[in-house]
């Protein structure tokens, strides 16, 4: 019980910790959205598609993130429990979830929060009617949970693929079993 518990907190720590490099990631590739500035504070209407685009590229990151992370610890956690004769499956599945939970968070606050400063310094200096760079800002809060969805999808894909290929060996053990037994029950008709 000890050795699952300490494999879904390895899991989840290290995938949480991922978080941080997809954030810098999102900061250094994404576009920045653009704002007017009025004598209220910023103005984001009309609307162009550099807003939907952050969105996208960080919609995008989690999922690509998601299949490797789902087939990644998808294949440690057989290559562990074959070694050492373990079930790790729920607790590997279980840090995963969560894992990827925070990640998406970590990956979200690390990246705003790299442009929080500039945004604010461009604001600071700017008189209304002026156009400033708005900084990162994620409006779909449901792309956070992409990261999760398609670790999860692929970690649960692989166990389905593996349940089924030891369906079939058994079955057909069972088979070979199952001819070789009239046969041993006959005499030799020598």
């Amino acid at each position: 019980m000890g050795r699952t518990l300490a494999v879904g907190a390895v899991v989840f720590g290290g995938v949480t910790l991922l978080g941080v490099p997809l954030g810098l990631l999102w900061w250094l590739i994404a576009p920045r959205p653009e704002a007017t500035v009025t004598s209220q504070g910023l103005a984001y209407y009309p609307l162009s598609q550099t807003w939907f685009a952050v969105d996208g590229y960080y919609s995008i990151m989690m999922l690509v993130a998601g299949l490797v992370v789902g087939y990644t610890c998808y294949l440690l956690q057989q290559r562990i429990s074959h070694r050492h004769r373990l079930d790790l499956r729920l607790a590997t599945l279980l840090g995963l979830a969560a894992g990827t939970v925070a990640g998406s968070f970590t990956a979200w606050g690390v990246g705003a929060g790299l442009d929080f400063h500039a945004a604010e310094r461009a604001l600071a200096l700017a008189a209304p009617g002026d156009v400033v760079p708005a900084g990162l800002t994620l409006r779909a809060h449901s792309a956070l949970l992409l990261w999760s969805f398609s670790a999860v999808l692929q970690y649960g894909l692989f166990e389905a693929l593996m349940l089924r290929q030891s369906d079939k060996a058994r079955e057909a053990e069972k088979t070979a079993e199952e001819a070789a037994a009239p046969q041993e029950g006959r005499p030799s008709a020598a």
